[in-house]
């Protein structure tokens, strides 16, 4: 059965010069030869498409489509399969790879236009629209069922914080920080966008999603404290305590209850709902961040004695703020969309 298919597909490819069948051979039946017939197929097919909608012979819909299939095939291409593997779900496993071959298409179409065509894409490739259309590629990927394992799912959002990451122009020594914050931004984004559904067939993504941030290094990605805000005693105190000559705080519990008093001391009460949760996770990050911020110049926050506890006890902490912010959208989402079908 695999020769008559790979007869088939060498038929499909070679006699009626399929770009579908060409990338298909290349990636489940391998050689040089396939792979370089099928990357040439992709790049006269972006080529025509440039030159149709630089020509009007496309409109900017049938672009976006026709770029999306595209960018499957480049996606599929670059993945190795078995003969007998489903091609619509490799891709849909790679959602990052997808949004950014679709990106490139439509970059080349861009490149290729003239100035009064160039506009009609410039919607299309901000920064915003493009992290967002990745964002919820990658968030229909996990909501949809195409990716279960949290190692592959960490491995996208990792990809796509990068990405971000170097969009954005960051300096280098400041990319890691760019990317944590944006891989934990991310994955608030896919639980803000949970579907409609029963409670137990999107249980085991919110676990995912958990589970995720359980394995991030959150430690040194928390934003700076707002310039605006009015940093109050019981901040200062808290710092003191933790680079002072001993670790204040006997248990862990306590150390969270002293940040939670804290994180109080500069809530705006007029803030309400759930509006009121995301504010008190952000407080507690900038009061983490504050307290980083004010390790002792005669000393690192590596050598520091009270380094090991700090790391470890700032970690968990911001873990578990984070981890609530996810379950709190989570739930939001849920109770919004249930008012609305009660109305």
């Amino acid at each position: 059965m695999q020769i008559l298919s790979q007869l088939g597909l060498m038929f499909r490819a070679t006699v009626l010069n399929q770009l579908a069948a060409k990338v298909r051979l290349a990636s489940s039946h391998y050689s040089p030869s396939r792979f370089s017939a099928a990357l040439t197929g992709i790049d006269n097919r972006e080529q025509q498409l440039a030159n149709r909608f630089s020509q009007g012979r496309l409109s900017v819909d049938q672009l976006y489509h026709q770029a999306r299939r595209l960018a499957d095939q480049d996606v599929l291409l670059n993945t190795r399969l078995d003969p007998e593997s489903d091609c619509d779900g490799a891709v849909a496993r790679q959602p990052v790879a997808t949004a950014s071959a679709f990106r490139s298409v439509l970059v080349r179409a861009y490149c290729a236009a003239a100035d009064a065509k160039k506009q009609e894409l410039v919607a299309l490739l901000e920064p915003a629209m493009v992290r967002t259309r990745a964002r919820c590629m990658l968030a229909d990927a996990a909501w949809k069922g195409h990716i279960t394992c949290s190692t592959e799912l960490l491995a996208q959002v990792h990809r796509q914080a990068h990405l971000e990451a170097v969009d954005a122009a960051c300096p280098l020594d400041q990319m890691d920080q760019v990317e944590r914050r944006a891989a934990r931004d991310i994955l608030s984004f896919i639980a803000s966008q949970q579907p409609d559904g029963p409670d137990e067939a999107l249980q085991p993504v919110r676990t995912l999603l958990q589970d995720l941030y359980t394995r991030l290094p959150l430690a040194t990605s928390a934003p700076a404290p707002d310039p605006a805000l009015q940093i109050p005693p019981s901040w200062l105190r808290l710092a003191n305590g933790v680079w002072g000559d001993l670790w204040p705080w006997p248990t862990y519990e306590h150390f969270r209850a002293e940040v939670a008093a804290a994180v109080e001391d500069v809530m705006d009460l007029n803030v309400r709902g759930l509006a009121q949760g995301d504010q008190r996770c952000q407080r507690t990050f900038e009061l983490l961040e504050y307290i980083r911020q004010r390790v002792p110049t005669t000393s690192g926050p590596f050598d520091h004695p009270s380094r090991p506890l700090w790391e470890h006890q700032s970690d968990r902490l911001e873990r578990e703020v984070a981890a609530e912010l996810v379950a709190r959208r989570a739930e939001g989402v849920a109770l919004h969309r249930n008012d609305s079908s009660d109305a």
